[in-house]
């Protein structure tokens, strides 16, 4: 097993692929973990990077825009490394950024264990291999049915929307990229109808971060109709009725989760992609999906577990098991391989 600064010099070599004088902003808010913001500045130093090491505090949920200064930095940098736990990605200043030509690795809130599972012990290449098949399969389908054993029953449209691969790596100007294990889109929202639970972890709002209770809800044409019963539900029914702003209640992306070092720990970065979990978010939605909806006041993700995947008819995936043949294939590569040293 590699340590944090072994993480970091994956993250800037195979990840970021950083070029000798490139500017590397990498920042963080006061939940951010710094022991990897430092590492992480350290790595960009010893493959010849310019890095600035930024800490700002956000007085509002993910959304909430950042203090101008930090904004006009935001698009003069050639690389910016978000930690700060107060995401930044839906805000008009992080899409300004990549209209300068900035490219963006997201990774709000990453610890250092998480670093090292996620990143240092995770083989690029299986991970790409494995993406690039479901990727590929998900974009060829019509129509996708989830169930799981808490009571989802969920179908939707694809139509010829992008189907949007996160490896990690961040090399393309005026790019946002993710954390590494994860395949998203924007369904048809027309189309988006039936029963979802989530049952692994809902954030934001903080306490359902992970989940102690289901939360089940009733979806159609794209939207929350209805939020069930109990505490959880009524936490997260009055956070999103909060904002004052219908589009929160707007279904904005689907998602796969697969990569093999990330669990459910209440750290919504890491519990996306944990390996075999479906993902829904709320809210706002990103310009790269394509999609009905525009930005929301913030944005909501939510994590389905163990469920069963119909495309088109076909079983891709059973109770949080990838059994398509062309995927279980590349099960136990992504599993076991690891990168170099």
């Amino acid at each position: 097993m590699t340590d944090v600064q072994g993480a970091a010099t994956v993250l800037a070599r195979d990840l970021l692929r950083l070029k000798k004088g490139e500017t590397v902003i990498v920042y963080g808010d006061p939940a951010a973990d710094a022991s990897v913001v430092r590492a992480t500045v350290d790595a960009v130093e010893a493959r010849g990077g310019v890095p600035l090491e930024v800490w700002y505090r956000i007085k509002g949920p993910p959304g909430t825009e950042p203090p101008t200064p930090f904004a006009e930095a935001m698009k003069k940098a050639d690389v910016l490394v978000e930690f700060a736990r107060t995401y930044l990605i839906t805000t008009r200043s992080f899409q300004r950024a990549m209209d300068a030509g900035a490219r963006h690795l997201c990774l709000t809130g990453m610890d250092a264990d998480m670093m090292i599972r996620t990143i240092g012990n995770v083989s690029l290449p299986a991970l790409k291999a494995f993406g690039v098949t479901l990727q590929r399969m998900t974009a060829k389908g019509k129509e996708i049915r989830v169930t799981s054993p808490a009571g989802t029953d969920l179908t939707f449209g694809l139509g010829k929307r992008p189907i949007i691969l996160d490896t990690g790596e961040c090399v393309i100007p005026g790019r946002d990229c993710y954390l590494g294990g994860q395949i998203s889109w924007a369904a048809v929202e027309s189309t988006i109808r039936g029963t979802l639970v989530l049952d692994g972890t809902v954030w934001p709002p903080d306490p359902l971060a992970p989940l102690r209770e289901p939360i089940r809800l009733e979806l159609s044409k794209g939207r929350i109709v209805s939020f069930g019963d109990g505490e959880a539900a009524g936490i997260l029914r009055d956070w999103i009725r909060h904002f004052r702003d219908p589009k929160m209640a707007n279904v904005a992306h689907f998602c796969f989760g697969f990569n093999p070092g990330a669990g459910i720990t209440g750290k919504i970065l890491e519990d996306e992609r944990a390996y075999g979990v479906f993902v829904t978010g709320f809210g706002s939605q990103m310009a790269s999906f394509k999609g009905g909806f525009t930005l929301a006041k913030s944005h909501i993700d939510g994590v389905t577990l163990k469920p069963t995947v119909y495309l088109d008819g076909e079983l891709i995936e059973k109770d949080g098991a990838f059994v398509h043949p062309k995927l279980a294939a590349l099960d136990e590569r992504l599993r076991t391989e690891r990168p170099p040293g």
